[in-house]
């Protein structure tokens, strides 16, 4: 289980390739490790706030109460004719 390293300050979750945003977590006791290709482990020792962002802006929704815990995050995935594709938005 590899330790996923903070960019800008921030654990990313996840890009969106098309609009320019991000999931993150700013959180500093929030910690997050790769499983495998797929899946992510956070570790989340207080309550935490999942942003979605696009230069430190909020952007698209609200921001997501994310309880204690440790949750395991998946990336989405679609069938295409070419076969499984990491969802782009």
């Amino acid at each position: 289980m590899d330790k996923i390293k903070r960019q800008n300050g921030k654990l990313v979750l996840g890009d969106g390739e098309v609009t320019g945003h991000q999931h993150t977590i700013k959180d500093q006791q929030a910690s997050m490790y790769q499983l495998d290709s797929e899946l992510m482990l956070i570790k989340l020792p207080r309550a935490s706030v999942l942003r979605h962002e696009r230069n430190d802006v909020p952007a698209e929704h609200r921001d997501i109460k994310l309880p204690i815990g440790e949750p395991i995050v998946s990336r989405k995935r679609q069938y295409t004719p070419d076969g499984w594709v990491k969802v782009e938005d």
